[in-house]
């Protein structure tokens, strides 16, 4: 059996999060569908989502092979 995949979930409002990989400030426009659970996790408002929030579950969110600089 396949692991639990997220249920994505449209924005009603423009949010603000880091991108998971580079760890860079990014905009998600409002009607963006997100699929990805580090991003659903950072939206922790419920008004943000249209209807209920989506839930991360416990799909593994995609790695990149790039190395995280130092701050």
């Amino acid at each position: 059996m396949s692991a639990p995949v997220p249920s994505p979930g449209v924005l009603t409002t423009a949010v603000h999060v880091l991108d998971p990989v580079e760890r860079v400030p990014i905009v998600l426009l409002t009607g963006t569908t997100v699929t990805d659970p580090a991003l659903i996790e950072q939206i922790t408002n419920p008004r943000c989502w249209e209807g209920d929030p989506p839930t991360p579950g416990t799909a593994r969110a995609t790695t990149s092979a790039r190395k995280a600089q130092p701050a």
